[in-house]
């Protein structure tokens, strides 16, 4: 009897492969009801893909906290001290090329 039912719950539940893309698809929107339900039954009986939702919800949460590029980066410029000896190396390059 339990045999059967769980038989049942499995052949309602999603593959792996689209239990994954589940996952993914449910951070970014909303699934439907049978989605839903497919994929609960999967996370209840597959311990790799609840490890893979909880990975991907790591990740999704580190990124969240991450600062932005243009944030966290200050704007470097050359001070014109060394834009001055890097003009004064090429061009001594270019004479020496010359000659």
């Amino acid at each position: 009897m339990l045999k059967n039912l769980m038989q049942r719950l499995a052949d309602l539940s999603p593959s792996c492969r689209q239990a994954t893309r589940l996952q993914s698809a449910a951070m970014d929107g909303k699934l439907s009801s049978s989605q839903r339900l497919g994929l609960r039954i999967h996370l209840c009986l597959c311990k790799w893909c609840r490890r893979y939702g909880s990975q991907i919800g790591f990740l999704r949460a580190a990124s969240q906290h991450e600062p932005k590029p243009d944030e966290s980066l200050p704007v470097r410029t050359l001070s014109p001290e060394a834009r001055e000896r890097i003009s004064r190396r090429l061009a001594e390059a270019r004479k020496e090329n010359k000659l």
